[in-house]
């Protein structure tokens, strides 16, 4: 039935097409559709659509006779509503049986709400429909309906100044500088709008449009920020595309990486007051840069580095350390904390502080202008000048004379102002080392010394200006005449002869030989009246010398005898000490001789190992020991106790030797001569002490002493002077105690050894071969040497 009805109402709908295709030839023109009023409708696809059409009748009492849905210019209705039949809400709606087709209803309402609806449109959906609404009484209406889809933009594409794509984090830009990036999207209907936002705020809208290469067109966005400043540091721009029918924008965030100049720098002293020498430090801190700043030190122009330096940084801030120790040469210098960001070129920030630097005076010696030291003589005045570097100023200035100050005295010729030193009528005492000290709050400045010198004319070095010489008839002497003077490089010499009447002649028949500020004159006298006051003369450039150097030649004499000679008795020794008679003119020197009192000792010449001294023998007894001396001073060490010496003390000098000076009846202890010499035992006497004892005890000791043990030395040695002394006593009487020094007791004429000794000198003593055992005085239990005596 409803298969019936459907093809009655096609049947019918083509019937009344063809009737009304004359009246209806000009509705469907294009000129009538042109001139019909156009309804935009935007749509996504997939989107559900609506398109309108209004079916009130024009009049109260007329009613919708059809309804008809044209696509473009296509003859056969995409929908139909036929209302024929009767009421507008049981029409029969019909539909194309294409894909349109099945996705379109048209849905009656209110009159003006009548609405064509396709479900989910697609890009082949949209096109221009008619809607046709036939009335019963009334003309019919055509309303036009332009179904449009949108069509989406691609994604923005981000490129910076340089037309560089930027996938990332745009930059890095410079702040101060200005910052261009482009946003651009491709295809988009309608026409997209692409703009640029920052934290929700318009940055710009202004769209260019332009094809590049290809009829495609492209809608970009050119951003243009002439200064960046410090609040874009983090931020993110967003480009945004969108066309106007769209509800959802498309978005593309840019963050961008911004490069900023320190902004603060500061340094900070950790000392009010800086010492020269002393070690202080500095603080430079700074923040405001992106990436944190470098920080450099710089001390005038000298750049400060490693190990001086170390820095600490974060972020964006930077704080570096800085020790030093300064001098007085940095005192005013400016100190400069630079900070700079590495990353940005002429991005830095300085900070400089001039430092005071405190230190100790620094001065110098020179001399005020107009004065010159080459022409300064005696007589002249002068004037020094203390310079002074100081800081703080100096409190108080101090003038020095060879280390001696010096005050302020105007009798004297020393005036003191300020720090200038005034010398006035300069003599020779004024000559040498001239210093100032400056005083202030860190301490006290000493200058080096400044030498004054002047001209002056030849004069005789202290110790030379009278002279006393010694000399025998035709001898001939040298006399030395040294003298001081300034310049010395034009020094001459004369010498003069005083005679006996006064007259003072030059001398004659003698040589002199000039050597700068010395002349040595050969001076022979042959006669009586050669001996007299010879007279040395110097001069140079500034005058001829005031007082001579004055010789006296005399004739040569013997010294005179040693007087007051004293013996003392020492712990270890014999000490003699006598005093100096006149030496005749010439050095000498003084000699001591000890010999034997002939009541003692009968001793002849021949039986003596010792050599004799060059003054030969006294009487018939021989010198036991000689020792001579610079000094009339000896000490006896080797003279054998229990005897009477007498000693001789001789002055001697080239014209001979003088009359001794005697101590007689002088004994030596056994305290003191058994302490250096007698230290030992000798061998000798275990012979004589034991005439029967065998050859083999006597190797029996000689063994013990080469095996090095001390201990049985000694109990060998004792055995044998035990064995020895029972032995003698059963023979012959005891002898009396060798503690009374004033008995002699005999020592056979072997036993003296004649040796001659000088003073500090130890190994001019005899070397007499003996059988004896030394003891070392450090180490008295070391056995230290043995010599056997191999003489019968």
């Amino acid at each position: 039935m409803r298969c019936t009805s459907g093809h009655v109402f096609l049947t019918s709908l083509l019937i009344l097409l063809r009737a009304r295709r004359a009246n209806a030839a000009t509705e469907d023109s294009p000129e009538f559709q042109n001139k019909a009023p156009v309804r935009l409708v935007w749509a996504s696809e997939g989107e559900d659509v609506e398109l309108p059409c209004d079916i009130t009748p024009p009049t109260p009492n007329d009613s919708v006779n059809m309804v008809l849905w044209f696509k473009d210019s296509e003859g056969i209705p995409l929908y139909s509503l036929d209302a024929r039949s009767g009421e507008i809400s049981s029409a029969i709606h019909w539909a194309v049986s294409n894909d349109l087709g099945k996705r379109s209803f048209f849905q009656i309402g209110d009159g003006q709400r009548a609405k064509l609806k396709i479900t989910k449109v697609t890009f082949e959906d949209q096109g221009i429909f008619r809607c046709r609404v036939d009335f019963i009484d009334s003309p019919t209406r055509n309303f036009i309906v332009n179904l449009t889809l949108v069509e989406k933009p691609s994604n923005p594409v981000i490129y910076d100044a340089q037309g560089r794509e930027v996938t990332g984090v745009a930059g890095p830009f410079l702040e101060g500088y200005n910052l261009a990036l482009v946003c651009q999207v491709s295809g988009g209907t309608p026409k997209p709008t692409v703009t640029w936002w920052k934290d929700g705020e318009l940055l710009d809208s202004v769209v260019d449009t332009m094809t590049i290469g290809s009829p495609r067109k492209f809608t970009s966005n050119h951003l243009f920020i002439d200064k960046v400043t410090r609040s874009l540091r983090g931020a993110k721009l967003v480009c945004m595309a969108q066309s106007p029918p769209m509800a959802a924008p498309i978005v593309r965030e840019v963050p961008l990486d911004i490069y900023l100049k320190p902004a603060v720098v500061k340094i900070v002293l950790n000392d009010d007051q800086i010492f020269a020498g002393r070690p202080f430090a500095a603080r430079c801190e700074t923040w405001g840069s992106s990436p944190a700043a470098r920080i450099i030190w710089r001390l005038g122009e000298q750049v400060i580095g490693e190990p001086n330096v170390s820095t600490t940084q974060r972020s964006n801030s930077t704080v570096s350390k800085l020790a030093l120790v300064l001098d007085k040469d940095d005192d005013g210098k400016e100190l400069t904390c630079r900070a700079e960001n590495p990353r940005f070129p002429g991005g830095s920030l300085e900070q400089t502080r001039a430092l005071n630097v405190a230190y100790t005076p620094v001065v110098a010696v020179h001399l005020a202008t107009g004065y010159a030291l080459e022409s300064l003589r005696e007589g002249d005045d002068l004037k020094l000048v203390c310079d002074v570097q100081s800081n703080p100023l100096p409190t108080k200035v101090i003038w020095y004379h060879n280390d001696k100050r010096l005050e302020h005295d105007v009798a004297g010729g020393t005036l003191i102002a300020s720090n200038a030193l005034t010398l006035r009528v300069l003599t020779l005492a004024h000559g040498g080392d001239y210093s100032c000290g400056a005083v202030n709050a860190v301490g006290v400045g000493r200058s080096r010394p400044f030498f004054v010198h002047m001209k002056y004319a030849p004069r005789c070095r202290v110790g030379y200006e009278r002279r006393e010489i010694a000399a025998g008839r035709r001898e001939t002497v040298f006399l030395r005449c040294e003298v001081d003077a300034i310049p010395t490089d034009d020094v001459r010499f004369s010498w003069t002869y005083n005679t006996t009447r006064g007259d003072v002649l030059p001398v004659q028949n003698s040589r002199a030989q000039n050597n700068g500020l010395v002349s040595v004159l050969e001076y022979t006298p042959t006669a009586d009246t050669d001996f007299g006051t010879l007279a040395c003369w110097a001069s140079n450039s500034v005058g001829r010398q005031r007082t001579p150097c004055i010789f006296n030649v005399v004739p040569g004499k013997t010294p005179q005898p040693p007087l007051d000679c004293s013996l003392q008795n020492e712990s270890s020794s014999l000490q003699v000490n006598c005093v100096p008679g006149a030496d005749g003119g010439s050095p000498q020197y003084f000699l001591l001789e000890v010999r034997g009192g002939p009541s003692v000792l009968q001793v002849s010449t021949a039986t003596l190992h010792a050599p004799q001294s060059d003054q030969g023998t006294v009487g018939e007894v021989p010198a036991l020991y000689q020792e001579k001396n610079m000094r009339p001073n000896f000490q006896l060490h080797d003279l054998e106790p229990g005897f009477d010496y007498t000693l001789y003390v001789y002055a001697v000098n080239g014209r001979g030797r003088s009359e001794p000076a005697l101590l007689r009846h002088v004994r030596v202890p056994d305290s003191i001569g058994g302490k250096l010499e007698r230290a030992g035992v000798f061998l000798d006497d275990l012979k004589k002490a034991l005439p029967s004892a065998s050859s083999e005890n006597l190797i029996i000791v000689i063994a013990l002493a080469g095996t090095g043990a001390v201990a049985l030395i000694l109990i060998g040695i004792g055995i044998v002077i035990g064995l020895s002394v029972c032995r003698r006593r059963s023979t012959s009487p005891a002898k009396e105690d060798r503690e009374d020094f004033t008995i002699p007791t005999y020592v056979s004429a072997q036993r003296i050894e004649p040796r001659i000794r000088y003073s500090g000198d130890s190994s001019r003593r005899s070397q007499r071969t003996s059988l004896y055992v030394e003891e070392n005085r450090n180490e008295p239990d070391l056995l230290q040497r043995v010599e056997i005596d191999v003489h019968g």
